[in-house]
């Protein structure tokens, strides 16, 4: 009977395309933690070699320990046998049965497995590629009885069920521990970033054969979070640590770094502040509510699949931290990697696929410009489950999908039928969520253009250096106050949430100055309060909620307010008109809220119909109509009236 493969097989699959020996080394830890791991230890072995007068030190064995379940006796000796995997699981990331032998050829010629069964014995069984070449088939020896028994530094407690040793390492991508490690507390941490979280710990250590004490002491490695909403220590903790206390030579405003607010340090103490040195520190980045744990379900071919996304997009204190370029410190170029990777052993980028928690690929896919420098301050996440493994085109290395961007909306009529081809049923998934990311993108722009925006108001009005009694943010006159309807008072919580989004909408405002605006609004006068902000909606105002406090904001960016409130309010005489203008807008301001909680189905929808509509039309009949007070005019004509009456 003809061979299913050649004797040359084994040797051609070591190519099989890890992205590098990392990579290998996640699918040896992948079956750890499926196998319930919660400690798995790596250890590099180096070895020193004598050429005459010189020597050279490099990796001469991996192993890899851990306290999982540990493996029967027919489970060990299928354990090297390509395609002998568990199957599919939700709960488990493997299921093409490959990774251990197909991972371990990869870089090295040899790999032996321990383990022990229900009995607590040891087996052992191993793969030798020199051997087997000896061989005249394609087996490998059944399993023994063997217990574990190195001349190293390695320690093996009762706790450890399972080991594994590569050795003959000829396939490395570097030759030294520290290399290998640093690559490895890097990349895996972001891997298995969410098994870190939930208490899988994953250590590395090295030692040269000889010596009897390590070179590089065991330490686990830390979480890798590329949405940054992690208070607990990751990768971002030290350097956070570092530059929120020491100046950043980049962090300085090129002409107003003498005021404090113009250095990146006074924006990242604020991550520090209330958290534990060194251990703790706030999130960076800010989750987006809209797109945050969103599941998404889809119909194809007659069954239901389901994903989710999650998104997360930087805080204005690390977009503009006193400089318009937060990119240009080094805690910015850290974001920068995570968007572009770090030369050619950190690939990186700003969509993320994860699988079981466990990621599988990222990239680009052609959905954001990788050159821009903005597009390192959001990230987003798209978890699925094994249903979905041969729609996403998962890769038996774990190490992609087969994604692409699709953008296309004529699928209705074959979504359903059965014997959709497998091509046009990846498009139909692809095209829902290559919708889902681009929306998400869109709106995490538009609230990073937000922060633009504020930080350019900001710098603007410090150099121009505005009269000190002139108010920094528009604010409705004190009669109108007074009119507004009358609220519970604020509670203190209250007032922190109130300050906080202020000060993300006036960047230019100190604390003090914003506090002392809370503290007056919040005196028992209002149920609705009104301010000024700038916003790319287009509509006059807009309505905002926070802990139950609604917020109307003037667009000052709408020309109603460009050319006709802003006017009045700068012209002493006539700040009646722009009382009653301010008065009518918040009565219908409060109005549509009172409407949508009576019943928000039946009156939202309209509202919002209603409020684009008036500031659409407010905007064409002032520019049909060329309409623009202009304060210096009306001025002129208030003196010549003056000067009338006095000469009567």
């Amino acid at each position: 009977m003809p061979g299913l493969y050649g004797p040359e097989y084994i040797e051609q699959q070591r190519s099989a395309g890890y992205k590098s020996t990392v990579y290998a080394m996640a699918e040896i830890i992948d079956n750890s933690v499926d196998a319930q791991a919660n400690i798995i230890d790596l250890i590099f072995v180096e070895k020193e070699t004598k050429l005459g007068k010189k020597s050279s030190i490099g990796l001469d064995e991996i192993y890899f320990l851990d306290n999982g379940s540990g493996m029967s006796y027919d489970r060990i000796n299928s354990c090297l046998t390509f395609s002998a995997g568990e199957g599919r699981n939700d709960k488990r990331i493997g299921s093409f049965g490959v990774g251990l032998p197909n991972s371990s050829i990869s870089v090295g010629r040899r790999v032996e497995v321990y383990s022990k069964d229900e009995s607590d014995q040891w087996n052992y069984v191993f793969l030798d590629l020199d051997d087997q070449a000896k061989r005249s088939d394609a087996e490998f020896d059944e399993s023994i009885q063997k217990n574990p028994d190195f001349d190293t530094l390695i320690e093996i407690n009762k706790n450890i069920r399972t080991i594994i040793k590569w050795s003959k390492l000829d396939k490395l991508d570097n030759s030294g521990a520290k290399t290998i490690i640093g690559h490895v507390g890097k990349l895996l941490g972001r891997i298995y970033r969410y098994k870190i979280q939930t208490g899988v710990k994953i250590s590395c250590c090295s030692y040269l054969k000889g010596n009897s004490e390590y070179t590089i002491e065991p330490e686990n490695i830390i979480p890798n979070d590329p949405l940054y909403v992690m208070k607990e220590r990751n990768y971002m903790t030290d350097l956070i640590w570092k530059w929120g206390r020491e100046e950043d030579p980049a962090g300085k405003h090129k002409t107003l770094q003498k005021n404090p607010i113009f250095r990146s340090m006074y924006y990242y103490s604020q991550f520090l502040e209330g958290c534990e040195e060194n251990e703790t520190i706030l999130p960076l980045f800010q989750k987006h509510d809209d797109y945050w744990k969103v599941p998404y379900t889809i119909e194809i071919g007659k069954k239901k699949y389901s994903w989710e996304i999650r998104a997360s997009f930087a805080n204005s204190g690390i977009t503009k931290p006193g400089i318009r370029s937060g990119g240009g410190t080094k805690i910015g170029a850290e974001f920068g990697k995570k968007m572009s990777g770090d030369r050619k052993n950190f690939k990186s980028a700003n969509i993320f696929f994860m699988r079981a928690n466990r990621e599988v690929d990222f990239g680009s896919y052609g959905m954001y410009t990788v050159t821009d420098e903005k597009n390192r301050f959001w990230t987003i996440e798209i978890h699925f489950n094994s249903d979905l493994d041969e729609l996403m085109g998962v890769s038996n290395t774990k190490q992609s999908v087969a994604f692409k961007s699709v953008v296309d909306s004529d699928f209705d009529f074959i979504e359903n039928h059965k014997d959709t081809p497998l091509g046009v049923q990846r498009d139909i998934l692809w095209n829902q969520m290559t919708g889902v990311i681009t929306r998400c993108i869109k709106a995490m722009k538009k609230e990073l253009k937000g922060y633009s925006d504020a930080f350019i108001e900001l710098e603007r009005h410090h150099i121009t250096e505005k009269e000190e009694d002139e108010t920094p943010v528009p604010q409705p006159e004190p009669a109108v106050i007074e009119v507004l309807p009358k609220g519970a008072p604020w509670t203190d919580q209250d007032k922190i949430e109130v300050g906080i989004f202020l000060k993300d909408k006036y960047m230019h405002l100190d604390k003090e100055t914003i506090d002392l605006q809370v503290e007056n609004f919040a005196r028992g006068l209002t149920k609705t309060i009104v301010l000024y902000s700038p916003n790319e909606t287009g509509d006059l105002f807009e309505l905002v909620e926070r802990r139950g406090k609604h917020i109307t904001l003037i667009n000052t960016k709408h020309d109603y307010y460009i050319k006709i409130i802003q006017p009045l309010k700068d012209t002493k005489h006539l700040k009646i008109f722009a009382i009653s203008i301010e008065i009518l807008i918040s009565s219908l301001a409060f109005e549509m809220n009172r409407l949508n909680e009576v019943d928000s189905e039946k009156h939202e929808s309209t509202m919002n119909e209603f409020l684009l509509q008036l500031s659409s039309r407010l905007n064409i009949f002032i520019q049909d109509a060329h309409i623009k007070i202009v304060p210096e005019e009306l001025s002129n004509l208030r003196d010549k009236e003056v000067d009338k009456e006095e000469d009567e």
